[in-house]
């Protein structure tokens, strides 16, 4: 059985970075380790009743001449958007892509990107250590063991990149990772319907509550516009700045005030 439009993360690694004379970073990564398993939670791929799912990813799909095109020219960005991303919101999410240059390297294929934006050159040279390609795929449901011995689940098939999103971790073994190790553990990650209903809950919220909430921890410890990045996005989704909760003794003293208030103003109009 074959669950298709799955829309999958993965870990990507930066080998080397420079700057240009333009204040643009250009940088190489490795992308999409051939012939390994790696495991989802069940929810992310259609299978609720699943804790977690094992699933291979073969080298005839991953070098394959689609798989391989679909590396060129991806956008780049800061976190993982909302939603893939497509001609609709690029100009609001892409802060560099990546170039035509697309070579298989061993089990891995290495692309090359130009990263754009201020704030996205600024978080990679502050230490943002992780690359996560965003792509799609069909999941075959067969069951197996890989060259390596590793048991799976299911297998990928149809791989087609989406984009590359710089972010604080990302999913994957250490020896895709560049610089420092890891500073936290991954978070389970959250189905789509779940991110935007916790989206939706934002607008209005206090932003400290709102910027601690999970949908922001690809772009935590970031830096966008001078301010904390899980803020910024926080704001951007409607959270309320300089607003805070009241304890339930701040707010029985409101209450009472507001009472008192309005028997002295009751009070003052009977008298007249």
């Amino acid at each position: 059985m074959r669950n298709r439009s799955m829309h999958l993360h993965d870990k990507l690694t930066i080998d080397t970075k420079r700057r240009t004379r333009d204040g643009y970073l250009t940088v190489n990564a490795r992308v999409a380790r051939a012939d390994n398993v790696q495991t989802y939670l069940g929810s992310e791929v259609g299978k609720p009743d699943m804790a977690s799912v094992r699933v291979f990813r073969p080298a005839d799909e991953v070098f394959s001449s689609d798989t391989m095109q679909s590396f060129a020219h991806r956008p780049v960005t800061l976190g993982h958007p909302s939603a893939a991303v497509s001609a609709t919101n690029w100009r609001d999410v892409a802060k560099g892509w990546s170039d035509g240059e697309v070579a298989r390297d061993g089990e891995f294929v290495r692309v090359s990107m130009l990263l754009a934006d201020a704030d996205t050159i600024k978080a990679v040279e502050d230490g943002t250590r992780e690359l996560s390609m965003g792509y799609d795929c069909s999941l075959d449901w067969t069951a197996g063991t890989s060259p390596s011995g590793e048991a799976y689940d299911a297998v990928q098939r149809g791989i087609r990149s989406n984009h590359i999103a710089v972010v604080q971790q990302a999913r994957g073994g250490p020896e895709l990772r560049f610089g420092d190790s890891a500073t936290r553990k991954d978070l389970p990650m959250m189905t789509d319907g779940e991110k935007q209903t916790m989206r939706d809950s934002v607008c209005g919220m206090p932003l400290d509550q709102a910027a601690a909430l999970p949908i922001y921890d690809d772009v935590r410890g970031m830096v966008m516009s001078g301010m904390p990045a899980e803020q910024y996005c926080a704001i951007g989704h409607g959270a309320v700045v300089g607003q805070r909760q009241m304890g339930d003794a701040e707010a029985k003293a409101e209450a009472a005030y507001d009472q008192m208030v309005s028997d002295l103003s009751s009070a003052h109009r009977q008298a007249v």
